[in-house]
């Protein structure tokens, strides 16, 4: 090996990280796309019981993959919507509550209904959500392979080195 051998080696290694990169997101959009929207509810759930924490986690959300995509909540008596200023939601099924929204005298129950994805057993999203992971775990070998072609040529240049013949007297 020589030096002049890196840039096809670099310019490689770019190529691939584009590829599984572009591939990653595109597969990760098309599951998106694929996934059927499921409805999950729970009722009476008591918003004050979790005054310390100001937090409240769907039940729904330890299914497999799971990805909240909207929230509605709704008072115990299902005469008022509670307004989105009062608390916000993540991806992983937690609702935050405002702590200006309860006090922790007053029993606040609400009725919380949802909508999310998540990976359902032999289902499409499924099975892209697993090559996903497959390319991701991949992906972790790049900073190895990128060390051991460095170290792949810096072993060819030193033994080239020393393989050299010199003239004799």
């Amino acid at each position: 090996m020589e030096l002049k051998d890196i840039y096809p080696m670099v310019l490689t290694i770019v190529m691939i990280g584009l590829i599984l990169g572009i591939g990653i997101y595109v597969m990760s959009s098309v599951r998106t796309q694929v996934a059927t929207v499921q409805t999950g509810s729970d009722t009476l759930v008591n918003v004050t019981a979790t005054y310390a924490t100001n937090t409240t986690t769907l039940t729904d959300s330890t299914k497999d993959d799971y990805v909240l995509q909207s929230v509605v909540v709704i008072n115990a008596t299902g005469d008022y919507t509670i307004p989105t200023t009062n608390y916000t939601f993540t991806e992983a099924g937690v609702i935050t509550w405002d702590p200006t929204f309860m006090t922790p005298t007053d029993d606040y129950i609400v009725n919380i209904s949802s909508s999310y994805i998540y990976d359902e057993a032999n289902s499409p999203e499924e099975g892209v959500n697993d090559t996903l992971e497959g390319l991701a775990s991949f992906a972790d070998w790049i900073a190895v392979i990128v060390v051991v072609l460095a170290a792949a040529l810096i072993l060819g240049i030193v033994l080239k080195s020393f393989g050299r013949r010199t003239p004799s007297v």
